[in-house]
């Protein structure tokens, strides 16, 4: 079983001019729903998908808690972001490998919930 923390070596995560290991977190839905909003995205690309292959539970952070109130809109100020902390929702993880699906009917039953819960943001 893998586990979050070797995700970046998994997909490669390397800085390509300094080689440096890179930081990976859970898909944040409050970001992408704040970013769609601000820059009228329409779409978005879910890349590497397998890299969570073998990950008991996967998470969405579906917003932040600062001083026991939730935030499930990016914080109206800044210094209350930097303090917050994420509020996750867990997903099953799935061991089949995925490296060569090509729709989503070759996904394993927990990998396409995980995809439609992320196509449900933003919302």
């Amino acid at each position: 079983m893998r586990s979050a923390s070797i995700c970046s070596e998994v997909g490669a995560e390397y800085g390509t001019t300094t080689g440096r290991r890179r930081r990976c977190g859970w898909f944040d839905a409050v970001i992408l729903r704040y970013a769609a909003r601000i820059n009228g995205l329409s779409d978005i690309v879910l890349t590497k998908l397998d890299v969570l292959t073998g990950i008991p539970s996967i998470k969405i952070c579906v917003g932040y808690e600062y001083e026991g109130k939730v935030y499930d809109e990016f914080p109206p100020h800044q210094t209350i972001f930097h303090k917050c902390k994420p509020v996750y929702e867990e997903h099953e993880g799935w061991t089949e490998e995925i490296h060569g699906a090509e729709t989503m009917a070759d996904l394993p039953a927990a990998a396409r919930a995980y995809v439609s819960r992320i196509e449900d943001f933003p919302e």
